[in-house]
């Protein structure tokens, strides 16, 4: 199936998302990579701390150094699309979000028992990790999302050197963690979508309690 490029509703998006992994290099216009960035930024957050942030790789001194952080078909992937945006979380927002609890306790909007949560915000690294991430991965499908209904192709992939990703880019090493590149363009010419492979819904899902099959 050749990979598809005409509009298409939410719905429909989720159903034709694929990885592409073969790009030409037309670029993408500013306006529909801010367009993606938008659709990310409309994402769920707990407690709304918003902890994403992406920076927009479009010239070819960017592409190779970003394509440095990796390699085989990512590197390819990386300097052959028209753009790709990395994704980071950010620990700031973390700080922030313990800063904001913080002042509504002593203000009296929240109840002194959530001094707790600002203080593992604020130590416990894992727990600000295990916070940004996976909010920022669900901005990151939001992106996907978005490009499939506008037509475009992506790959997102992790597998770089984060650190070497964040140099590339000149993000500050200790306050952001990084949570992939998201390859955005055209599929190459003749590009040919191998079928999707997905379990079958009834073995993903149970009622009231795990390994309860029947409603």
């Amino acid at each position: 199936m050749l990979h598809q490029t005409e509009p298409c509703d939410v719905l429909e998006a989720m159903a034709r998302r694929h990885s592409v992994r073969e790009f030409r290099p037309d670029p993408v216009p500013d306006a529909m990579l801010l367009a993606l960035l938008e659709a990310a930024h409309q994402a769920p957050s707990a407690n709304n701390h918003q902890p994403w942030e992406f920076v927009l790789v479009r010239r070819p001194e960017t592409k190779a150094a970003l394509a440095a952080a990796t390699s085989g078909r990512n590197a390819q992937v990386v300097q052959t699309a028209g753009a790709s945006v990395v994704c980071l979380a950010s620990l700031r927002q973390a700080d922030a979000l313990a800063d904001r609890i913080e002042a509504q306790v002593k203000a009296g909007q929240a109840p002194p028992e959530r001094e707790a949560m600002v203080k593992r915000l604020r130590e416990d690294q894992l727990h600000r990790q295990m916070l940004v991430l996976p909010n920022t991965y669900t901005a990151v499908g939001f992106m996907l999302l978005a490009a499939t209904k506008f037509g475009l192709a992506t790959l997102w992939m992790t597998g770089f050197d984060g650190e070497k990703v964040k140099e590339a880019v000149g993000v500050p090493a200790d306050d952001y963690l990084f949570a992939g590149v998201v390859a955005v363009g055209h599929a190459a010419e003749g590009w040919t979508q191998p079928p999707r492979n997905r379990r079958p819904l009834e073995e993903i899902y149970y009622f009231e309690q795990f390994g309860r099959r029947e409603p």
